[in-house]
């Protein structure tokens, strides 16, 4: 084992800075972090701590003394841990989790940039990520041009994909360019296109529910880019409901985002990237009375 040892008052390397100077040996960091150790009395860090720390940011909420410092991020912006109180009680919690309920009808008028900006800051920035490296990303469509443009793209590659599933010829050119599963599920989902242009033809807007979109991605090599994107939705859900937002997943936009660059090219979705999930966002319509119930709960207790 072995450290950068710059002085007897400051431990510090390319990531971190400590002013061991003041530290009071609480061990608290070693007890958290297997990366920190004491040896002769003295606070040390493990040889390969740069290329081991995920920069989770754990030691600097427990240190007592607040000694520890992150170099990649300001100090100043460190915020003191909230008192239990202000805390949401289980029951608010529960209540929350009950009433979200996925929108289909949205009211004309825009979401403000700067509460959909705070939505994003908080519950999106904050959202849990695989080995804590905060790689996701949000495109936000307001514009109503843009959002049009979506809807025609996606309505026009369905069209193309149900006339093709119609003759051998067509279906034998799709396997050209779909792998196996993905041939297997667009004809599973040949029905669902076509009762969706019928109603598109009535005038229908039925792949956004004519809402503003929020969506989330990643670069394709992150790890665990769907769970971290997935995380990051059902956060800002949650969080939009007590805004008086209402939401909903789009999963065949989505799917229509990763498949098609003509679709993704419009949203200016970096060319590496992949969506993992897509929001419907705006003020609801319908204003809900009561809670549905739901099916018992399903869990093995071993």
């Amino acid at each position: 084992m072995g450290d950068n040892v710059a002085s007897q008052k400051v431990l510090e390397n390319a990531l971190i800075r400590i002013d061991i100077g003041e530290c009071t040996k609480c061990r608290s960091c070693v007890d958290e972090c297997n990366f920190y150790y004491f040896e002769d009395d003295t606070l040390h860090l493990i040889e390969d701590f740069e290329d081991s720390c995920i920069e989770c940011g754990h030691c600097v909420a427990l240190c007592p003394v607040n000694i520890i410092t992150l170099k990649g991020y300001h100090p100043e912006k460190v915020n003191k841990l909230p008192d239990s109180k202000d805390l949401p009680t289980f029951d608010a919690l529960a209540n929350l989790f009950q009433i979200r309920r996925s929108r289909r009808q949205f009211q004309e008028r825009s979401v403000p940039k700067e509460l959909l900006e705070k939505l994003l800051n908080t519950a999106g920035r904050y959202s849990a990520t695989g080995h804590n490296e905060q790689n996701v990303y949000f495109t936000v469509l307001q514009d109503r041009k843009l959002l049009r443009r979506i809807s025609d793209e996606v309505t026009l590659q369905v069209s193309n994909l149900v006339n093709k599933f119609e003759t051998e010829e067509g279906r034998e050119s799709l396997r050209k360019v779909f792998p196996e599963d993905l041939m297997e599920k667009a004809k599973e989902g040949i029905p669902s296109f076509k009762r969706k242009l019928i109603r598109i033809e009535q005038g229908k807007e039925v792949w956004r529910w004519d809402a503003e979109l929020i969506i989330i991605h990643s670069p394709k090599d992150a790890v665990s880019l769907n769970e971290n994107c997935t995380l990051a939705a059902g956060q800002i859900m949650l969080a939009a409901e007590t805004s008086g937002l209402g939401t909903c997943s789009l999963g065949y936009i989505t799917a229509f985002l990763n498949i098609y660059r003509s679709v993704s090219k419009i949203a200016k979705i970096p060319l590496k990237h992949v969506v993992g999930y897509t929001l419907a966002v705006g003020y609801p319509v319908a204003k809900y009375l009561r809670i549905p119930t739901r099916k018992p709960l399903k869990a093995n207790w071993l």
